[in-house]
Formats: structure tokens, C-alpha cells, sequence
């Protein structure tokens, strides 16, 4: 302003000696210049004279600002404990309730707006920082909260079509993992942990996570009927494995609650597959192989032997019979591994027996025919 004075007055002296000017501009000028002095002792007073009132209400819109500072987090607070911070509140309710919190935070922010306005003309706008943080951090928390029920809307929409599928189509494997990829974001969100609806959903995911490898377990080809009754016993429930048969129907089974009876039915299944495939290539391998003949010098006696490849496969096939008798699972197949488990140890000892005789028999018939000493001594 008193640049812009200064400016004026010059002005006017330079028009003056073009005789340019007038007497009543210069007049007006230099009014301004005692309007402007008598404007700024006024100010000065002004300033004195309202300092009291400033720090009054400087200090009522502190106290102000204090108190709506409390209120938000009293208010933060009380919004933990609101409906759609938990699991059953359904995300259609919950975004509802979300929507209308930020009604509420727009009143705050209009209070925040006008306190710090005035602490601004006060010189102390820094005091409405606190204010302004919470709200920030309410109206991150609510951004949040509507990304997890987006997140749980995800998940459950994805649970009902698993419920829907078919027993015969359920491709466990593949859906353990996108249930893995869901935990993954699950963990990721920046959500309070401690939140019921967090937690709701981290349970209901776990139970997927226990319950998708049983039926892994259940849908291995090695389960036949005897298997299936043991589940039936375990559970106390009726069902049929068929075509109508819906992975809805297991999943009412509550198998999480009996997961190692589950597995161990599960494994005696896979055990005993093994030693169903392992009985049957023996009946597969014996029915054909035969004792081999060969003629013993040059006489017309034959003697008999297994060739070096069954040889093997007899110590082969017996080790894994008396492995199939040891293993607790055998009840099933009991008898047939007993039969076999006789049946390639008298094979075994048949040759051992026939070796050991025709061993004996050729050193006697060289020492007997063949020696002269023999045929002079005993000629008969």
C-alpha cells in the first residue's frame, strides 16, 4: 500500500512539471497519505483494543477444537462396535450401515472446516491437524471395511458354487488352491484384525482349508463301497456316492470334526489298493511262468531250474508278500496274501530242495558212471 503511495505522489510531481497535474489531485493525494497514518494508528488501537476478545475466543474455539477432537476418537471407538463389523451382519446390511457412518463423518468434517477456519485467522492452524487425522482415519477405516465385505461377498459367492458341484465333478486340488489365494488376500488387507467379521471369515476359509483335502482324500479312486460304510459309521449320517451325489451333501457331514478317522480310512483305502494291484500282478506273473528244463551232459535225464529273470522275481514278489503281511491294513486281503505268501515259499523251497538234489545226484552219477575206478570195484 505504501508502495503503491509513493507511487501515486511521484506520479503526480512528474505531471506537475509538465504542468500536467492539478492542485486537487495533489490535494486528494496527500490525504491519502494522512487517511492511510490515521488508518494505521487506528489499526494499532483496533489491535489493542480487541486482543482480550481474540484470546477469548481463540481460547473457546481451543476448547472447541479439544472437544471435537475427543469426540472423534469416542466416536472411533463406538464405531468398532457397530453391525457390520461382524460376520452375520451379511454384506448388504453392512455396506448399508457403511454408507450411512459417512453421512456422520461429513458432519464432522463440516465442524472440523469451520474450527479450523478460525484457528486459521487466529494464527494457529495446526491445531485442527489432530481433527483432521482422525477423520481421515475413520474414512480409511470405512474404505477398509467395504473392501473386506467386498472381499467376503468373493469368498462366499464362491463357497455356495462349490456346494453346488457335483461329487463327481469336484476338482479338490484346484479349489484348494484359489481357497489358498483367498487366505493370501485375506492376510493382506489392511483391516483390524481383531474384527469379528475378519475373523468370521478367516474361520470359514480355515474349514475349507481343513475340509478340501478330506475330500481330496475321499475322491481317490482307491475308496470302494467298505470304505464309504466306515465313513457312513464314523459320521452316524446315511448317504449314497452317485451321479445325484453334491458336494454339499460331504460338506454337511461336518468331516473337520472327524478329519483323522477320515484319514485313517482314507489311507487303509490307498494301502489296500496297493495291495490290491500287488495280489493281482501276481496271479497275473505266475499263471504263466514255468519250470525250465535242461539236459544234463549228454544223457537223456533233464533237470529242472527257474531262469535268472523269475528267480528275481520270486525274491521280489516274496519280499512284497511278507511286506503286505506285516502292514496293519491286511485284514481285507488276509487270506489271499496268506495263500501266496505259502505259495512262493513252497515254490522257494521247492527249488532249494530240487537244487540240493540234483546237485547231489550229478556229483554221485560222475563219480558212479564215469570213474574207472568205480566201475572196476563195483562192475554191477
Amino acid at each position: 500500500m505504501l508502495l503503491k503511495l509513493d507511487q501515486l505522489e511521484e506520479t503526480l510531481s512528474f505531471l506537475a512539471t509538465k504542468n500536467l497535474s492539478k492542485d486537487s489531485q495533489v490535494k486528494q493525494s496527500k490525504k491519502l497519505f494522512e487517511d492511510w497514518n490515521s488508518l494505521k494508528k487506528l489499526a494499532k488501537d483496533i489491535k489493542k483494543e480487541i486482543t482480550p476478545i481474540v484470546a477469548s475466543e481463540t481460547q473457546k474455539n481451543n476448547v472447541q477444537i479439544g472437544k471435537l477432537e475427543d469426540e472423534l476418537k469416542a466416536f472411533i471407538q463406538e464405531m468398532k462396535k457397530r453391525d457390520f463389523y461382524k460376520y452375520d451382519c451379511g454384506r448388504e446390511s453392512a455396506l448399508q450401515k457403511l454408507d450411512a457412518v459417512y453421512s456422520e463423518v461429513a458432519t464432522y468434517e463440516e465442524k472440523t472446516s469451520d474450527f479450523g477456519f478460525t484457528a486459521e485467522k487466529f494464527g494457529n492452524p495446526q491445531l485442527i491437524d489432530g481433527c483432521n487425522k482422525h477423520i481421515d482415519s475413520i474414512k480409511l477405516e470405512l474404505g477398509n471395511m467395504k473392501g473386506l465385505w467386498d472381499h467376503i461377498s468373493t469368498c462366499q459367492q464362491l463357497f455356495m458354487d462349490y456346494l453346488g458341484t457335483s461329487w463327481a465333478k469336484t476338482q479338490p486340488y484346484e479349489m484348494e488352491d484359489e481357497v489358498k489365494k483367498l487366505l493370501k488376500t485375506l492376510k493382506e488387507m489392511k483391516v483390524d484384525k481383531r474384527a469379528n467379521a475378519y475373523n468370521g471369515l478367516l474361520d470359514e476359509i480355515k474349514k475349507w482349508l481343513v475340509f478340501l483335502p478330506l475330500i481330496a482324500e475321499l475322491a481317490d479312486p482307491a475308496m470302494r463301497d467298505r470304505h464309504w460304510d466306515a465313513i457312513r459309521t464314523k459320521v452316524g449320517k446315511s448317504f449314497t456316492v452317485d451321479d445325484k451325489l453334491q458336494l454339499q451333501d460331504i460338506y454337511n457331514l461336518n468331516l473337520q470334526d472327524f478329519k483323522e478317522d477320515v484319514e485313517e480310512i482314507t489311507d487303509q483305502a490307498k494301502q489296500e489298493a496297493k495291495m490290491e494291484k500287488t495280489l493281482a500282478k501276481l496271479e497275473e506273473t505266475w499263471k504263466d511262468i514255468k519250470f525250465d528244463f535242461f539236459q544234463h551232459k549228454n544223457t537223456d535225464v533233464m533237470m529242472i531250474r527257474l531262469t535268472d529273470e523269475n528267480f528275481d522275481l520270486l525274491e521280489e514278489h516274496t519280499n512284497a508278500a511278507s511286506s503286505m503281511q506285516s502292514s496293519r491294513y491286511i485284514a481285507t486281503f488276509e487270506k489271499e496274501v496268506e495263500r501266496w505268501t505259502k505259495s512262493l515259499s513252497n515254490i522257494t523251497e521247492i527249488l532249494t530242495v530240487s537244487s540240493e538234489v540234483q546237485r547231489n545226484w550229478a556229483y554221485l552219477e560222475n563219480l558212479f558212471l564215469h570213474s574207472d575206478e568205480v566201475k572196476k570195484e563195483l562192475p554191477e
